[in-house]
């Protein structure tokens, strides 16, 4: 079956220990050298997926085709990171192919695998008791889209108490 929430965070918190990252936000260029992974950009392809992790050499490497919005970009190279870490030996749907339901729970994984990568929890819970939880400011800081980010921050449950969070008044202190 699928990895669980807990495992997909303990092997990102592990990749990011390994690649040296302990502050926002996460340079994938550490990360991607810490797995021995290179990144590839080409041309759009008609009916081609905008990423995939293909073998190259002894290691893989991170297609990516045409270009794009930049921090869209950093969540598509966490996810295949994802698959990377996740998933070795899956092989991609072709083009066109269809897909089955073990592969919509691969791709739901390497989604929160991106998050708890671009994202940690740690770093997010700081970020939100230093500025509060506006999903706009934090995407800025974590250089993460505002749809991801306030994904994120619900499933940390820090949304709906955001009136909570916001940053102390400077009057008050």
């Amino acid at each position: 079956m699928g990895a669980s929430p807990a495992v997909i965070r303990d092997q990102a918190e592990k990749l990011l220990r390994a690649a040296g990252i302990d502050r926002e936000p996460v340079d994938l260029r550490d990360v991607v050298s810490a797995l021995n992974l290179s990144l590839v950009h080409t041309a759009c392809e008609p009916f081609s997926p905008e990423a995939s992790l293909v073998p190259r050499g002894d290691s893989h490497a991170i297609v990516l085709r045409g270009a794009g919005d930049e921090r869209r970009r950093r969540f598509t190279i966490a996810h295949e990171i994802g698959h990377f870490v996740l998933h070795p030996g899956r092989v991609a749907p072709e083009r066109g192919g269809s897909v089955n339901e073990a592969m919509r729970i691969q791709e739901r994984e390497a989604d929160r695998f991106a998050a708890e990568l671009l994202m940690p929890e740690h770093l997010v819970r700081k970020a939100v008791h230093d500025e509060g939880a506006d999903a706009r400011r934090l995407a800025e800081r974590f250089e993460v889209n505002e749809q991801a980010m306030s994904v994120r921050l619900r499933r940390l449950g820090l949304a709906a108490r955001q009136s909570e969070l916001l940053p102390p008044s400077r009057d008050l202190l």
